[in-house]
């Protein structure tokens, strides 16, 4: 009975911590960028009360469908889908040799769960194929 309540506020702490995680990393985002907008803002009252010229007003937030500033650097190798195909291939097919050798009685019933992770390898495969250039 302890060693099952332990298990069980270890998966709580486990998946509350990380939700918890997410969220202070998602309010710290949040408050960076509307310091960043308040700053442009003083910095444009100032310039209007000097009388200086203002710049156009960039268009700070994202648009749905473009990527972030934080990932406009990042080049993605356009073949990405074959090498996560391979590796999805791959680890299905040891899993499916490891489980076939143990010999257990569950592993043989649950035997096409196995085959996931060949078949998503096989499907990134053929997206690569099918949208390559």
């Amino acid at each position: 009975m302890n060693e099952t309540m332990q298990q069980q506020w270890f998966a709580a702490v486990w998946v509350f911590g990380w939700v918890i995680i997410l969220v202070v990393i998602w309010q710290l985002r949040s408050l960076r960028k509307e310091r960043m907008i308040e700053r442009i803002h003083k910095e444009r009252v100032i310039a209007m009360e000097k009388g200086i010229p203002l710049p156009e007003m960039p268009d700070y937030e994202e648009k749905p469908g473009t990527i972030s500033r934080a990932w406009s650097g990042i080049r993605v190798n356009p073949r990405w889908p074959l090498g996560m195909g391979a590796l999805l291939i791959m680890a299905g097919i040891g899993t499916t040799v490891a489980l076939f050798l143990s010999k257990e009685d569950y592993h043989n019933r649950v035997w096409s769960f196995r085959l996931i992770g060949v078949f998503v390898g096989v499907g990134l495969w053929l997206h690569y194929w099918l949208t390559r250039r």
